[in-house]
């Protein structure tokens, strides 16, 4: 992974140059919420070696998730693990209907000298699919338009189309799979999240990408469904593909406004995207899971080696003896003695909210958070160091700062398909704490 240590045009021209990509991503919505992002006028160059290896490093760790998922819907015994309601329990335990118990992926990464460290992985539908895919057009319409940037020749991976495929794919093959619920082979698809959702705007991309293919679409919501034994409908519209966006604790807690769509994936009339069986993968229980030394006598040997490679050390954060690298320690004593080495998080959660890194933390806060996370549902991590690179300001390109670089590769339908690219102020990312976009570009050939 290289950055170009300084920037190749004059101060006025870079500033023009963020100016005109900053009014670009709001005409195409490059957006949360209200928020119109903002883009580092440096791209990551990636080698063709580096974007192999994280192209399958991602979809290995995936594979890798998969086999889990189905070694714990297959063991009772593992339920426990998992504080569902019985009644969406009862859906999480409903196979998928096209194979695949995660056909939306991902990670949060950290590319560290030469080594590639997967530290999260989101399950529910994943976001910024569309911004990637903007930012990245815009960018290369603004900088690739210039010789001095020196990126006229490189690429970088578009997200959409491989998100459209998935969706087909997976609909396709559920098809075939219930033949008597008489779905017909176009599918009119339904983009399924809570109103007021900070991430409409993708889904409005989706939908137009959709019907620019010639299939139609629907934005909806909860309260717009009903189900009358054969066909789903939202406001009274039928619907044969449902692509989930909205996440796993939303669902419960809409759990009774969304029985018609369960009593639709239930009764194999709907094909959705997203199914909830995906849930047992969004906890970063998994994580902990993959380093659970029963699970590791179980995992098939090129799947731990994925593991070992990829996976950070991380345990539930509970009292009791835990294996720390070959060594039994006594858990907490140990994370709270060696907090530099730990990362504690709740295990579903978003935006970064309950994180708390150790080496960013005095000793007496460090305590605090694992008294406060111990009656809840908190893993403990290894910290991973984060690659940091000096940025020139988009609106001020003669200060520069050091900002933390993160990638976040996506796996679509089992295939790695491009990297959400983001630096921060913060070691914890957020857009709380400036959050910009960063394009991840890479060459043909070499």
């Amino acid at each position: 992974m290289t950055l170009t240590p300084h920037l190749p045009v004059p101060a006025a021209q870079a500033r023009a140059d963020a100016a005109r990509l900053r009014q670009l991503f709001g005409a195409r919505n490059v957006k949360y919420g209200r928020w119109t992002y903002t883009c580092e006028l440096i791209p990551v160059r990636l080698s063709n070696a580096e974007r192999a290896m994280i192209a399958a490093a991602s979809e290995a760790v995936v594979h890798a998730a998969e086999w889990l998922t189905n070694f714990i819907v297959a063991h009772p015994q593992w339920h426990i693990h998992y504080c569902f309601d019985p009644a969406f329990w009862r859906l999480v335990l409903l196979e998928s209907g096209y194979g695949m118990n995660i056909p939306c992926a991902r990670f949060d990464a950290v590319l560290h000298d030469g080594r590639f460290s997967f530290i999260e992985l989101n399950t529910d539908g994943c976001s910024a699919m569309s911004n990637v895919d903007g930012m990245h057009a815009a960018y290369m319409e603004v900088c690739g338009a210039q010789p001095a940037y020196g990126v006229q020749q490189m690429q970088y991976d578009r997200v959409v189309p491989r998100v459209l495929e998935t969706l087909l794919k997976c609909y396709a093959r559920f098809r075939q799979s219930f033949p008597a619920a008489g779905l017909p082979a176009e599918p009119v698809v339904a983009i399924l999240d809570l109103p007021g959702e900070p991430t409409h705007w993708e889904f409005t991309a989706i939908k137009e990408a959709l019907e620019a293919r010639g299939i139609r679409a629907h934005i909806v919501t909860p309260g717009e469904a009903a189900f009358d034994g054969r066909t789903l409908t939202f406001l009274g519209q039928p619907v044969h593909l449902i692509y989930r966006r909205m996440l796993g604790s939303d669902y419960a807690e809409h759990f009774d406004q969304l029985a018609p769509v369960s009593a639709a994936f239930a009764a194999r009339r709907v094909c959705m995207v997203g199914a909830l069986r995906s849930q047992i993968a969004f906890s970063k229980r998994l994580f902990a899971f993959f380093h659970d030394p029963v699970m590791q006598q179980l995992l098939p040997p090129e799947l731990m080696t994925a593991v070992q490679n990829h996976v950070p050390w991380t345990a539930l954060l509970q009292p009791g003896r835990a294996m720390y690298h070959g060594e039994e320690v006594d858990l907490l004593p140990f994370v709270r003695a060696h907090r530099e080495l730990f990362v504690i998080k709740p295990c579903v959660s978003k935006l970064g909210y309950g994180i708390v890194q150790g080496r960013f933390v005095d000793e007496q806060t460090w305590n605090a958070a694992i008294d406060q996370a111990l009656p809840h549902d908190f893993i403990v991590q290894e910290f991973v160091e984060l690659p940091t690179a000096q940025f020139p300001t988009p609106d001020d390109p003669e200060s520069v700062t050091t900002r933390y670089v993160h990638l976040g590769p996506y796996v679509f339908g089992g295939k790695f398909c491009g990297i959400l690219g983001r630096t921060c102020a913060d070691p914890l990312l957020s857009l709380r704490t400036g959050e910009r976009l960063l394009p991840v570009l890479y060459t043909s050939t070499e």
